[in-house]
């Protein structure tokens, strides 16, 4: 007992200590990007991690961070990780990995310009170079730093867990826009009652899985694409991407990850059997044609029942067709006889999908819901129509001026975010790409970064005043998402 007891409190120490390291020097490297060594946020952001640094080393006798696969360790203690830390560590992780930096140790008490020299260093390695750990510890012998020492990152083959950013976002692109136009072949394929190749859908689900697993914010970013033409399909790929990144958040494991996007994928496979009279008409549907869109989960589950190609898959579609529409409380449609409560995927797929649906103009309504407005919508649906713990994490991720936003800075000046931020405190302090007209149109200006305070006053630069709408401008977000 005493053992166990042991045990325990040295992972809850790993856990609220790795927590604090990995969010304090997570900002300190981000820093780096935006202010030189001699800064007063500089001196701050070092203060602040010397504080956790030599508390562990005093505690402990030393400090080591660790990277093993997708886990992080503090002196060989697993992490445990929350929905809502999750993206910080991520940050950090794909930080780390980019340079192949494993581990850190601090074996010593640390002073704060030691400190500063070290996280410059490690800001400063370049990406993709296997042989950083050596040249960075030889750095730091030359410097004099003793107590800090790095270690080469370990690599699994089963992972892909190095990227150039430039290549992945190619890779995104071409996975999106390849999605949509499978899509729209099972579908029609399944409407035409023709054979469908499940196994390419499977193969694109486990690419969209790796990819989100690597960095999910170029995929965020095209899922505020919205292609009216072909509205279900655009639909569909945009509600496994939001549910993916979801489940990745609260820790589904990634085998179900892909089951998960694949149920997202085709959760909307009943519209098939559907008129496209009532599917594209543009007024609002009366009572007689409300009923008929309401009998498209019931009838995508009958489809995917009928199908044998789907094997394991099956029970996964189902409850992605069927639950999507029946709410938390479960007050939507279908009417179940007998309640049960919401499975997981259902709860997160009815997320996704009322997200994007309201993000483009519908049946529902004539215009399309800026975002904050949709994430008010869930704010107060929360609890009956939604999930409110999954609500949160949805809410984190993307973050309350997603990307893709058109807005207005104090300055009056306009931009599109182009990344949100990865701690939960600056999530309404993204980096906004500002625009410059010019003859007439919009083009891409200089990218700034919110959290950016003035040396002087300690004061925010830039504010977001409101959001706008790019129809109004005539602008075309996917242009500058892309």
């Amino acid at each position: 007992m005493i053992q166990e007891k042991h045990l325990s409190t040295h992972d809850d120490f790993a856990t609220q200590m790795g927590t604090e390291f990995v969010t304090k020097v997570y900002r300190f490297l981000k820093g780096t990007a935006i202010y030189d060594r001699n800064n007063v946020i500089i001196d701050q952001y070092a203060q602040g991690c010397l504080q956790t640094i030599n508390s562990a080393i005093k505690s402990e006798g030393n400090l080591s961070f660790k990277i093993v696969s997708n886990n992080c360790f503090l002196n060989n203690a697993k992490i445990q990780i929350r929905a809502d830390n999750y993206p910080i560590f991520k940050g950090l992780m794909n930080e780390l990995k980019k340079r192949w930096i494993g581990e850190i140790e601090f074996s010593g008490e640390i002073k704060k310009e030691d400190l500063k020299e070290f996280i410059f260093l490690l800001a400063g390695l370049p990406e993709n170079n296997e042989s950083n750990y050596l040249y960075a510890n030889q750095q730091l012998e030359l410097r004099n730093l003793p107590d800090i020492h790095v270690e080469k990152l370990e690599s699994f083959k089963d992972e892909e867990i190095y990227f150039d950013s430039e290549d992945q976002k190619k890779r995104c692109k071409e996975f999106y826009f390849k999605s949509i136009s499978l899509v729209k072949e099972v579908m029609e394929n399944v409407k035409n009652q023709k054979l469908v190749n499940i196994r390419k859908a499977k193969r694109f689900m486990q690419n969209a899985v790796n990819l989100i697993a690597q960095d999910d914010s170029i995929l965020l970013g095209l899922a505020n694409i919205k292609n009216y033409d072909e509205y279900t399909f655009n639909h569909s790929v945009n509600v496994a991407i939001y549910a993916i990144a979801i489940g990745q958040r609260i820790g589904i494991p990634k085998r179900h990850l892909f089951q998960l996007g694949m149920a997202g994928l085709f959760h909307d496979i009943g519209k098939m059997r559907i008129s496209k009279e009532i599917l594209n008409k543009t007024e609002k549907l009366d009572p007689e044609e409300w009923e008929v869109m309401r009998t498209h989960p019931i009838v995508g589950s009958e489809i995917v029942m009928k199908m044998k190609e789907w094997g394991d898959l099956s029970t996964r579609m189902i409850i992605g067709a069927f639950e999507h529409h029946l709410k938390y409380d479960l007050s939507g449609y279908p009417r179940m006889i007998r309640k049960r409560p919401l499975s997981l995927f259902g709860r997160i797929i009815a997320i996704a999908d009322f997200y994007d649906a309201l993000g483009r103009p519908r049946v529902y309504h004539q215009f399309p819901y800026v975002s904050e407005k949709i994430l008010m919508l869930m704010m107060e649906r929360s609890g009956k129509d939604f999930d409110p713990l999954l609500v949160k994490v949805f809410i984190n991720m993307v973050g309350i001026f997603p990307l893709g936003a058109l807005v207005l800075l104090n300055t009056n000046e306009m931009g599109i975010v182009v990344q949100t931020q990865e701690e939960g405190e600056f999530i309404d302090r993204p980096k906004v790409n500002l625009l410059v007209q010019q003859d007439g149109q919009y083009l891409k200006g200089k990218v700034v970064d919110l959290t950016e305070k003035d040396e002087a006053t300690s004061q925010y630069k830039l504010e977001i005043v409101k959001t706008l709408d790019p129809n109004e401008y005539g602008i075309n977000i996917t242009e500058y998402l892309i």
